[in-house]
């Protein structure tokens, strides 16, 4: 088995002779290392990338034309990464397909953790969602090698995960950590004490 820093040089290096600049071929490089840190076959996906062959990939992304086939996922991913923060990029957008969507996963995740937004990701083959907290839910077992019919939804509203009795029952139990300010209690040693110069 190769190291990771190994795997990483080499598509960094495969991704710069296929035509990618320096930048991009790194990013690829890293992509590819985090989804095989994660126990993901992301060598195999790139591998196949390349030989479809590349240079068919599309590499431009419009996020405002739905008909858009084979797209490239480093690009992809790079766009979304890039530009997910604008407002009005946090809405619903439409491809025909993507070449190997495993690749765009890494990408999406950074773009979530870095503008606290979250990824749906749907096709006819294939659907995953990417929180902001790095939760993904993903089933490794049906990952295509090429998704169609895409819908990705983009958002910066965060869904309630529990009830409000939940909330005010640990928010009543938080208070109990308060200390009641009164003389004595600043003497011994809460809060700021008697010379407060804050």
């Amino acid at each position: 088995m190769h190291s990771l820093y190994e795997i990483e040089t080499v598509v960094k290096r495969v991704a710069r002779y296929q035509g990618l600049s320096w930048g991009i071929a790194e990013e690829a490089g890293k992509t590819v290392r985090a989804l095989e840190q994660s126990a993901l076959p992301g060598l195999e996906r790139f591998d196949r990338l390349i030989s479809f062959p590349y240079s068919k990939c599309v590499r431009e992304i419009n996020h405002k034309e739905k008909n858009q086939k084979y797209l490239c996922p480093i690009h992809f991913g790079l766009f979304f990464l890039d530009q997910s923060h604008k407002p009005d990029n946090q809405l619903t957008f439409q491809f025909s397909n993507i070449l190997e969507p495993l690749l765009i996963i890494p990408f999406l995740i950074k773009a979530a953790q870095k503008n606290l937004i979250s990824f749906d990701f749907k096709s006819n083959e294939f659907k995953f969602f990417i929180g902001s907290g790095k939760i993904i839910s993903l089933d490794t077992n049906k990952i295509p090698h090429q998704s169609n019919d895409i819908t990705l939804e983009i958002s910066n509203q965060r869904i309630k995960q529990y009830s409000d009795e939940t909330w005010d029952r640990l928010y009543n139990m938080s208070l109990e950590t308060f200390v009641e300010e009164n003389e004595e209690k600043k003497l011994l040693g809460a809060g700021a004490g008697l010379t407060d110069n804050d």
